[in-house]
């Protein structure tokens, strides 16, 4: 399964360069309904927000999307288009797991819980893929991770590059300043086996697509 990773050029590149995506911390997410979706009593929204503060400290998670054409995803997350997007083969039924995109926010009920108390870790691993219908043109896909290493000089997470995660695509946002012999140097010798191109607004829909025009890249 092809996934992708949308970041800023800086970060993409270090990203290539380390071999390894950083963990985004549950409550610096840009949504603030996250883990927070229930529809709840004002004493049990306090609950579930004390659950979702203590599950911060021990876990993060790496977001991707199912594709990579939409407008917003480059808008919102590659640094308005002079990002990178980062292709990666996932394994099928590996760790990252589909998002479900609903319209209202669920009751207890729902989960087949009668009280809050009721309300187990597995129906909270349930709500971690769930978001409001709004979110759904990012066709996202997440895993968590256990924040065990942190990086002594930067103090962050990281997702090192594997087999069950394979970097096999680099598209390069179209108002993106970096030179296709500069990509190559940070890819080293994967240079030659993850595809590199250019990409550009589409002509005939919404989208952004790959510009084929070799000598706009140089």
């Amino acid at each position: 399964m092809r996934l992708y990773y949308f970041t800023t050029a800086r970060f993409g590149l270090e990203a290539i360069r380390d071999s390894r995506l950083k963990i985004a911390r549950i409550n610096e997410l840009n949504d603030p309904f996250e883990f927070l979706g229930l529809k709840l009593t004002r004493n049990n929204r306090k609950l579930l927000r004390e659950w979702k503060n203590s599950l911060s400290e021990k876990y993060g998670l790496v977001c991707m999307s199912q594709d990579w054409h939409h407008p917003l995803l480059w808008a919102h997350y590659a640094d308005k288009h002079q990002g990178l997007c980062l292709g990666f083969d996932v394994a099928e039924n590996g760790k990252f797991s589909k998002v479900e995109y609903h319209e209202e926010r669920p009751t207890l009920s729902e989960f087949g819980c009668n009280t809050f108390d009721d309300f187990n870790e597995s129906h909270m691993r349930k709500l971690l893929f769930r978001k409001f219908s709004a979110w759904n043109y990012e066709t996202e896909y997440r895993t968590f991770s256990k924040l065990e290493e942190k990086d002594p000089i930067n103090g962050l997470y990281f997702l090192p590059f594997n087999e069950d995660m394979k970097l096999v695509e680099v598209i390069v946002g179209e108002r993106s300043t970096l030179t296709r012999s500069k990509l190559a140097c940070v890819l080293g010798g994967s240079a030659e086996t993850v595809k590199s191109i250019k990409a550009r607004a589409g002509f005939q829909k919404f989208e952004v697509v790959e510009n084929k025009d070799k000598s706009i890249w140089n």
